[in-house]
């Protein structure tokens, strides 16, 4: 009977940890419902703010960031001129319905 009921305990925990991974939200969605868009520094910004949206930008831009600076390295380039260049291709690749930043600073559906 104890076996059984730690059997059932361990299913069921291992349940919840998918399901809360389940629900965490990917870049892809999350530009898709417009929530965020690229901006013209190369980074990846907010366009509708939330916990979860927000913990998906820091994630996403330390990424960029950590990648930026390897190329910068590389390439003996300031790691703004490498962002810059990034944004520019980043936004061009933008899907139709993505949200783009204008050099104003206003979000744009492509």
């Amino acid at each position: 009977m104890k076996s059984t009921f730690t059997l059932a305990t361990v299913l069921c925990l291992t349940s919840l940890l998918w399901s809360s991974t389940a629900w965490a939200m990917t870049l892809q969605e999350a530009k898709t419902a417009r929530l965020v868009g690229e901006q013209t520094n190369g980074y990846l910004g907010m366009v509708i703010s939330s916990p979860e949206t927000q913990q998906l930008v820091l994630s996403i831009n330390a990424k960029r960031k950590h990648y930026y600076q390897t190329i910068a390295k590389r390439h003996d380039i300031s790691l703004d001129k490498v962002a810059t260049l990034a944004a520019q291709k980043v936004m061009e690749a933008a899907e139709p319905g993505h949200m783009i930043q204008t050099p104003q600073g206003r979000w744009l559906k492509k």
